[in-house]
């Protein structure tokens, strides 16, 4: 069976939001609040935390079931929440996710302590209500899709003890596909100069086929459409097209951990084994062990294996790096090679280009018994070893 780790992209999850401009005050103070308050018996599990990408992770204690968290405000960021409660007396919490893009104050209210964070009403910021309101319309997708294949399976339909589980999660990847993409093309023609259309389309839009996916960009606002998140649809759009199987790799550069550059075409006249990776992903790690017999079985002036890491902070990869020794060429990806050029999604994920620079075959996930499509081609070409 195939391990992968999905990248932390947004996909299905994604909510919309909308820019508004900051007051004169928010503009000075550039912080955000956010204000919330439980009603019901907290057992004494009174803490909230917060954490995210670009957050500090913190925690506030509830006094009467109030809390507040105030934060820094330096470009937009996506605060998660859950309670104490939830992981002491549920045993389990589903993030609450607040988008934010300027200064200002969220409020949270009407939860219920036993529901956690999901059963909260917000308002203030236009944004964060935007975000909101969007991800509760895709879960009434979701909740219409499981509806619908429930009516016909049955309530268990997912399990792979129903014999028409399979059929059924095919339906149900086509339904969701359809149905988002009704709801992405809704969204983004009714607010094309929204930071929010642009943002989650940025996200969510990898569900998409690629036409699909360029017909809803093409409505967003000149001005949106200069962001980074339009910008980084725009790679993942070129990415698919420069990844099919036959295309010639476009050169690239990118650096070694002690600074030395590696030029892509210099490897031309080699078959190269491609590896996307990350030092956060454990399938990628628990692969390694099997590519370093793979590449000491055909190491050679006709093949080379190059790992790229797609990890936002440098001294993590370096260290991933050092703890992985890895014998073969290492970069990591400061360019977005990785989106521009091969529309990573997951990793680890693998390319097999060959001399003339062109890519071979694809694979997301790897096989641990050494039984990839692959690694039978590398048999092929060079001889069972």
């Amino acid at each position: 069976m195939k391990k992968q780790l999905l990248l932390p992209a947004l996909l299905l999850s994604a909510p919309c939001w909308a820019q508004q401009p900051a007051s004169a005050q928010d503009k000075h103070t550039k912080t955000v609040v956010i204000r919330g308050q439980f009603t019901g018996d907290t057992k004494g599990y009174n803490k909230v935390y917060v954490y995210g990408t670009n957050v500090k992770s913190d925690s506030a204690v509830m006094t009467n079931g109030l809390f507040t968290f105030t934060m820094p405000f330096e470009k937009p960021f996506t605060p998660a929440f859950y309670t104490e409660y939830d992981t002491r007396v549920n045993r389990m919490y589903s993030p609450y996710v607040v988008l934010v893009d300027q200064p200002g104050t969220v409020t949270l209210s009407k939860g219920d302590i036993s529901k956690g964070m999901h059963s909260m009403v917000l308002s203030g910021l236009p944004s964060a209500v935007s975000f909101e309101n969007f991800r509760k319309q895709q879960q009434d997708v979701r909740q219409s899709v499981t509806t619908t294949l429930t009516e016909k399976y049955g309530k268990d339909f997912y399990q792979d003890s129903n014999p028409q589980a399979a059929a059924a999660k095919k339906e149900m990847d086509e339904l969701l596909k359809a149905k988002m993409a009704s709801l992405l093309q809704d969204f983004v023609s009714k607010n094309p100069d929204s930071y929010a259309a642009a943002w989650v389309l940025s996200g969510a839009g990898r569900s998409l086929d690629i036409a699909t996916l360029e017909s809803i960009h093409s409505r967003l606002s000149d001005r949106m459409k200069a962001t980074d998140e339009a910008r980084n649809v725009v790679d993942y759009i070129n990415g698919v097209k420069n990844s099919t199987i036959g295309s010639a790799v476009a050169d690239f550069t990118l650096n070694t951990p002690d600074e030395k550059p590696v030029v892509f075409s210099q490897l031309k006249g080699k078959y190269v084994l491609i590896d996307f990776w990350a030092s956060w992903c454990g399938p990628c790690k628990q692969s390694f062990p099997h590519m370093k017999e793979v590449y000491k079985k055909y190491k050679s002036d006709q093949f080379e294996i190059y790992s790229i890491s797609i990890d936002k902070d440098k001294n993590a990869w370096l260290k991933g790096v050092e703890e992985q020794q890895l014998p073969w060429l290492s970069t990591l990806d400061t360019k977005n090679v990785s989106q521009r050029g091969f529309a990573i999604t997951a990793v680890p994920t693998t390319y097999l280009v060959g001399p003339d620079g062109k890519i071979l075959m694809k694979e997301v996930g790897f096989e641990p018994d050494g039984s990839s499509p692959i690694e039978k081609k590398l048999e092929e070409l060079f001889g069972k070893k």
